[in-house]
């Protein structure tokens, strides 16, 4: 079992998702399906350049290497980022996860969410559009109002396994932080042959 905890607004989590498929069907292992919302991101930009301080400075220019990373793998790998996560709430995206999840269908929601929100064509902060992939995918009857202290429990409880930053992996009790631990998660589930990823 390959424990995958990630958010909709995370492209990390977005370059994370085709990987972590492959991997658990090469193994011929389950996922158990993690969807956590994040923190909304502020809209503001900030301080402009000249009225930062070294701190806002430092990440600033993380954040402007992240970015650019992330546009470069997924380039490679053809997928499409035309947007931002700021001032986006992905708490009703990931409560129709669950739902997705109690009906069989959480690969394909989570998929088609990921790549429909970062593409900009989903808006997964309107409930309508949440139960339409919902009923598309095989999983109606999505109530879309009063979740959210079912989510903040779920969220709560995934938190408590060990789980602050997104994406994230639980296998074998243990958590790894990244997809850059695929190549682990592959050894410790393949039975520990040989010397490790290290």
């Amino acid at each position: 079992m390959i424990g995958f905890a990630f958010d909709y607004l995370s492209t990390a989590s977005l370059l994370a998702f085709a990987p972590t498929c492959s991997l658990a069907d090469e193994l011929g292992v389950p996922i158990e399906w993690l969807p956590v919302p994040g923190s909304v991101r502020p809209t503001s930009g900030g301080p402009t350049p000249n009225d930062e301080s070294v701190s806002e400075r430092h990440s600033r220019v993380r954040a402007e290497y992240v970015a650019m990373d992330v546009a470069r793998y997924a380039r490679w790998r053809g997928i499409e980022i035309n947007r931002d996560a700021n001032g986006v709430d992905s708490a009703l995206a990931c409560a129709g996860g669950l739902w997705a999840d109690r009906h069989g269908v959480a690969r394909a929601y989570h998929q088609h969410v990921l790549t429909g929100f970062w593409a900009g064509r989903l808006d997964i902060e309107d409930g309508a559009t949440v139960k339409s992939v919902l009923n598309e995918l095989g999983a109606p009857g999505f109530d879309d109002q009063g979740f959210e202290g079912a989510l903040a429990a779920y969220k709560a409880s995934v938190e408590d396994r060990g789980v602050h930053t997104l994406p994230s992996y639980l296998v074998e009790e243990q958590v790894f932080v990244g997809r850059a631990h695929l190549p682990m998660i592959r050894w410790l589930l393949q039975g520990r042959d040989g010397s490790g990823p290290l």
